[in-house]
């Protein structure tokens, strides 16, 4: 628990500072999968605040997308199989790519690929460390 609020909070100041990468809902997404509570919610609303005051846009866009995201994740864990590769890597592409469009951004893409090879890498190194933890 203490390893994803620590990365989400790296994600935010970095994504609310430097990239335009959606680096928070790539650690969401792998909270999400890894996790399958519904601590991801709050951590989704809060986050999702902060990076908008951060970014200087509308306070409840991030926080609404984000959470919309946990939801739907969490809600399709009942018919797919979610703890997977494949899934991370399409749900990394899938959702980065709408965030991005929702923001107005260029080169989709490349940072929605870019995003999804981050999540898939992330989500790797997660599993084994929950492995250890378990």
């Amino acid at each position: 628990m203490v390893l994803f609020i620590s990365l989400l909070i790296v994600a935010l100041l970095l994504e609310g500072t430097l990239t335009s990468l959606p680096l928070v809902y790539i650690v969401l997404l792998c909270w999400a999968v890894i996790r399958r509570d519904a601590q991801a919610f709050v951590a989704a609303f809060i986050t999702g605040i902060f990076l908008d005051v951060f970014a200087v846009r509308l306070v409840w866009q991030s926080s609404l997308f984000l959470v919309v995201s946990v939801f739907l994740i969490l809600l399709y864990q009942r018919k797919y199989e979610i703890y997977s590769y494949p899934f991370v890597g399409v749900a990394g592409f899938l959702g980065s790519f709408v965030f991005l469009l929702l923001l107005g951004s260029n080169n989709l893409f490349l940072q929605a690929g870019i995003s999804s090879c981050i999540g898939v890498i992330l989500f790797a190194i997660l599993k084994k460390v929950h492995a250890r933890e378990e």
